[in-house]
């Protein structure tokens, strides 16, 4: 009888243990991009119980793990299959993107922060980056330095569509480029800022800002 009841505490006990195998969140980790109380943020820390610091539209709080869900693909191992060519690509890493500033899992600095993401991606994380916060060049470690930008969205090269840059005086198309769709449809003026890749097509492409009155295209 003792017996009975002892192989019957073993195979409770595992049954407990398949259990917390199952956790949803147990690889969201800090700088994933994730969706809390219906609102998408970053996960900026962590405290020593395990609850996560999520930035949503710049404000943070601390929340349990069990109510984020990770949106999209884990930033480190993003390998998208781009339809562009390796050059063109390299120009869009070359921005510069927000970035924060930890010790540890503790944030330090979180707002103007930017950091030239091809240099973050390619340094090592005992190799120095420079960060320009509040204006100032400072030189960080990149395990000290995390970005808070999502390559699939400012490095996407399926968001540029072909495009001119127009003489401003004569109205005719200069140069053909691509342009970037999703800043050209939220631009309200002529003044405001668009992205574009001047080159595509040439050994060295580069990447600009324009204002919109300057660029035309057909696609949007």
């Amino acid at each position: 009888m003792a017996k009975e009841k002892f192989r019957e505490k073993i195979l409770e006990f595992k049954v407990v243990e398949k259990k917390k195998a199952q956790k949803l969140n147990e690889s969201v980790q800090v700088g994933d991009k994730v969706t809390y109380d219906g609102k998408r943020g970053f996960i900026i820390g962590q405290a020593s119980n395990g609850d996560l610091l999520v930035q949503i539209q710049g404000s943070s709080e601390f929340v349990n793990p069990k109510k984020v869900k990770l949106v999209g693909i884990k930033a480190k191992t993003m390998e998208l299959p781009y339809r562009f060519d390796e050059k063109t690509q390299k120009v869009l890493f070359e921005q510069f993107v927000r970035c924060g500033i930890f010790m540890g899992n503790t944030p330090v600095k979180l707002n103007n922060c930017y950091v030239k993401y091809s240099q973050w991606k390619n340094a090592k994380l005992d190799e120095n980056v420079n960060v320009i916060s509040d204006g100032e060049l400072n030189i960080l470690p990149k395990n000290n330095v995390r970005v808070l930008e999502d390559p699939n969205q400012f490095a996407n090269p399926e968001d540029y569509v072909e495009g001119v840059v127009i003489d401003q005086l004569s109205g005719d198309a200069v140069a053909n480029v691509l342009v970037n769709a999703i800043d050209y449809t939220r631009a309200l003026g002529d003044a405001d800022p668009v992205k574009i890749i001047r080159g595509p097509e040439g050994p060295n492409p580069q990447l600009e800002t324009l204002p919109k009155s300057l660029l035309r295209t057909l696609s949007v």
